[in-house]
């Protein structure tokens, strides 16, 4: 795994950065050093360092170990000529059996562990759309019951409970009134057409006033089952019908594999407008280092010199008062930012996303060897939220992923474009929630869900038809 060029190339600028410390005039109180020399040069080199090695490390072209110990090395390089306290926040911490790193300035970080690969198989999404009146935790609210999800290996039903805030209505003697728990509805279960039936478990997600829910059935049901029925009540059932043809349009194109350095940049650029892959304190320190980040990503012939990405960042740095040195700060002047960017920076301080939960759902084809099903969408003023089941690729921890560098964006047709961003709350074992901001335009009629991976992209257009705000009258009612 290791490169011998970039191994040395570290081993270089660590010798740079210790001339620098070495030379740079010294200051005795720490505002002097801000107002007459800046951050001390020392803790600069360490910053510098730390930003590449994080780099070359997630682009696979440095082991973990072998970036622990670089860094260790230029630290104990300073520390022996007095310039750097080992005790210090910025000193790497060594490397840990199993090859994690502490959270120091040139920690390496944590790795994804291996995840085997998407079933083979028919995947389905049914959208359901039924909102019933039930109590959960004391308050009352709706459960919306968004889409039924069917693949090779699991059967699920997404469900999402909106708390009104009110409480749950007391009851003196007798049991309370007849109303569903949130899901499961009772112990009955879901039962097929042909008679089989299928025990449903809960698994939740909190998320304050919004619990999102899966529940899990039993069994998967044969190819040939043609509706499922769940009771809600002791008189009304909800009846999924699995022959509704797919109406949602979803299409995949294929392009040439960036390079692994055009690739994390993005990542850095899209955590910094709200969504990515990172760690936002892993994006800010690669993109405070861009200038020797790219140098190094260029030296192991993983970045061009005129890398469009790389420009790209240097502007939308510039733009976010983050310091751009050596010829990116002219790059920075003279580059453009990309239009969904611009659309996502002017609309981070909208509030005006309609509120609602919807039965959106899709299939997306495979990609970079991973299977992803849209089972649902939840909108309020601040931003949106998509509920994702996933084959073949976890979403913790988050990091950089050369083989599977996963792009989440989405357009609506009120023309604003959204980042997305995996959310880090928990959500049901295979499943993870998409946030999507900013906010979706409140007269919104669609929205593309468009997923970049290494070779190719899936654009998904969801129908946006809002039943009425949560939590209210005039959404779709199952009565009892």
């Amino acid at each position: 795994m290791d490169n011998t060029r970039a191994e040395t190339h570290v081993r270089l600028l660590a010798e740079d950065q210790l001339r620098r410390a070495l030379t740079s005039p010294r200051y005795r109180w720490l505002d002097e050093d801000f107002q007459a020399g800046g951050q001390p040069p020392e803790e600069v080199g360490l910053h510098r360092v730390g930003a590449v090695l994080s780099a070359l490390r997630q682009v696979g072209v440095l082991s973990r170990s072998t970036a622990a110990r670089l860094g260790a090395e230029f630290a104990d390089a300073l520390a022996v000529r007095g310039l750097h306290d080992p005790r210090g926040l910025a000193t790497p911490a060594p490397a840990r059996p199993g090859g994690s790193t502490g959270t120091g300035a040139i920690a390496a970080g944590a790795a994804a562990q291996p995840v085997s690969g998407a079933p083979g198989g028919h995947y389905l999404a049914v959208p359901v759309g039924a909102v019933i009146p039930a109590e959960w935790n004391g308050h009352q609210g709706e459960v919306h019951v968004l889409a039924l999800v069917l693949a090779p290996d699991r059967a699920a039903i997404a469900t999402s409970f909106v708390s009104s805030w009110r409480e749950a209505a007391a009851t003196t003697g007798g049991p309370p009134a007849p109303q569903p728990s949130f899901p499961p509805f009772g112990s009955s279960g879901v039962t097929d057409d042909q008679g089989r039936h299928y025990r449903l478990t809960l698994e939740i997600a909190g998320g304050g006033w919004h619990e999102a829910g899966v529940l899990a059935l039993s069994a998967v049901p044969p190819p040939d089952t043609r509706w499922l029925e769940m009771p809600v009540s002791p008189a009304r059932s909800i009846r999924i019908d699995l022959t509704r043809a797919p109406v949602v349009q979803v299409r995949h194109e294929r392009h040439p594999a960036p390079s692994p350095g055009e690739l994390l940049l993005g990542a850095v650029a899209e955590t910094m407008l709200g969504g990515g892959q990172l760690v936002g304190m892993t994006a800010t320190l690669l993109a405070s280092g861009l200038a020797e980040v790219a140098d190094a990503l260029t030296a192991v012939s993983l970045l061009a010199p005129d890398s469009p990405a790389a420009s790209h960042l240097a502007a939308l740095c510039a733009r976010r008062a983050i310091e751009v040195r050596g010829p990116w700060s002219s790059r920075a002047r003279g580059t453009g930012l990309p239009g969904p960017w611009v659309s996502v920076l002017s609309g981070s301080r909208r509030v005006d996303g309609p509120q609602g939960a919807l039965s959106a759902s899709a299939v997306l084809p495979e990609i970079d060897g991973a299977r992803f099903v849209l089972a649902g969408l939840s909108s309020w003023e601040r931003h949106a939220s998509l509920l994702v089941f996933a084959w073949g690729w976890t979403h913790q921890p988050r990091e950089f992923r050369p083989q599977q560098p996963f792009s989440w964006w989405a357009r609506d047709d009120g023309a604003r474009w959204h980042v997305g961003r995996v959310a880090i709350h928990d959500a049901a074992p295979g499943t993870f929630h998409l946030e999507l901001t900013p906010p979706l335009h409140p007269d919104a009629k669609s929205l593309d869900v468009i997923l970049t991976g290494r070779e190719g992209r899936v654009t998904a257009t969801l129908p946006l038809t809002w039943p009425g705000r949560p939590a209210e009258p005039q959404d779709q009612d199952i009565s009892y």
